[in-house]
């Protein structure tokens, strides 16, 4: 008889061949996605000098997010997550090269309605497949790195944006995104595995249908810990595509006559502070807890948003943006760890495209409440608004959200005789 030493668990890998191509490819589509969240709005504008007008593509195209992210859940169960990230960049970059040749509000309209929907099946399906290849202990930052690279191609769209500004028109920009988004195809296509999970096997497909009712499919969703993380997500959403998205361009053009290369650098600053701070964010967040990030960064991103309505010059918009950078790269992040970690292995899917549902009514709610209250309120009156509803959301989740990361259990030495 001997005594075998005990098998130490491996760790879990964070740059590993399943990860590393993810990260570059949300580099080229944050690039891309950069440059367009600065063109949009201001190419809008020159179609139609009406903010409410303006905010109401970006709102639609969160409802082309609302509807297909559920749809793209429960079809990535079903058929995988790579064949839909394919479909969702394609359809993007369909969309992006044809707005090169439009010249009206209704077609520009249509377009960004059509590439919302390659928006989520990309993002969705993406992901899912993030969830599917990490574990709870290094997610985190896993998702954290993914943060990051999408955020450095986002400072990089926005500063390439403005360039191209200096030359060209705005049909650049959409060249611009459409190129980056083909890459990302590439990527997807020859990097990126299916990392959907292995059928079930047969003698458990009696248990399986026993768990499978109406009942039991909806349980996930009817809990305590699912509803405040809706509330935390949609608070996000408010304060990223209302605020910072949607009316921080034409706000810095039309209050402090800024010039869209300045607006593009000021966007750029703001994602820098993003990619320095995500990853010690995942870090805290996989030691400490989802809360201990999230919580804290929504308080940042009401602050940020009362900054704004204050400001009224260069200076005070790069203050704000700078405590966006902060306060985005804390919680944005994090929501989505948090919605990752309450997502059962079956299902995970479905799940996760429901839970982008309400991520995308923030989307769609967000631009135009606050659109509407800065055409016919002010813009301070929207900010001001945006900001109490994050100071509430996050007391809320401070106050009654639990908590998702387990703590780590330290494996107790087996003996094994043979």
């Amino acid at each position: 008889m001997s005594t075998a030493e005990p098998e130490q668990p491996t760790k879990p890998g964070i740059l590993t061949k399943r990860t590393l191509p993810i990260f570059v490819a949300f580099f080229f589509w944050g690039a891309g996605g950069g440059a367009q969240n600065l063109g949009r709005p201001l190419f809008a504008y020159s179609l139609e000098q009406n903010i409410f007008l303006v905010t109401l593509i970006l709102a639609f195209n969160a409802v082309a997010i609302l509807v297909a992210s559920p749809i793209t859940g429960f079809m990535s169960d079903r058929w995988g997550r790579k064949p839909l990230m394919i479909t969702g960049a394609s359809l993007r970059a369909v969309t992006a090269f044809i707005e090169m040749f439009i010249d009206s509000y209704i077609e520009f309209f249509v377009l960004e309605f059509i590439g919302g929907i390659g928006i989520a099946m990309w993002m969705t399906s993406a992901n899912i497949l993030i969830a599917d290849v990490t574990d709870q202990e290094v997610r985190g930052r896993v998702v954290a790195l993914r943060g990051m690279s999408q955020r450095l191609g986002q400072v990089a769209g926005p500063l390439m944006g403005g360039l191209l500004l200096l030359t060209f028109d705005f049909r650049a920009i959409f060249l611009f995104n459409g190129v980056t988004k083909l890459v990302t195809l590439a990527v997807a296509l020859f990097l990126i595995g299916e990392s959907k999970p292995k059928a079930v096997p047969k003698k458990r497909e009696v248990e399986e249908k026993k768990s499978s009712s109406i009942s039991s499919k909806l349980a996930p969703f009817k809990t305590k810990t699912f509803l405040f993380l809706v509330l935390a997500t949609f608070a996000v959403s408010m304060m990223g595509q209302g605020v910072f998205a949607t009316l921080l361009p034409l706000y810095a053009q039309d209050i402090a006559d800024l010039s869209p290369t300045s607006i593009g650098t000021l966007l750029g600053m703001g994602g820098i502070v993003a990619v320095f701070v995500s990853f010690p964010n995942g870090m805290l967040s996989d030691k400490y807890g989802r809360k201990f990030s999230l919580v804290p960064g929504l308080f940042l991103l009401a602050g940020a948003a009362f900054l704004l309505s204050i400001s009224e010059n260069y200076i005070g918009i790069l203050a704000m943006v700078l405590l966006y950078g902060l306060a985005w790269g804390m919680s944005q992040s994090t929501s989505q760890v948090y919605a990752m970690d309450l997502a059962p292995k079956e299902g995970r899917g479905a799940f996760l495209g429901v839970w982008s549902l309400f991520q995308a009514s923030g989307g769609f709610v967000a631009p135009l409440a606050v659109g509407a209250m800065a055409q016919w309120w002010s813009f301070g009156g929207a900010f001001i608004v945006v900001a109490i509803w994050l100071g509430v959301s996050a007391t809320l989740v401070m106050l009654f959200a639990p908590e998702s990361r387990a703590k780590s259990k330290v494996a107790s030495p087996q003996k094994t005789t043979s």
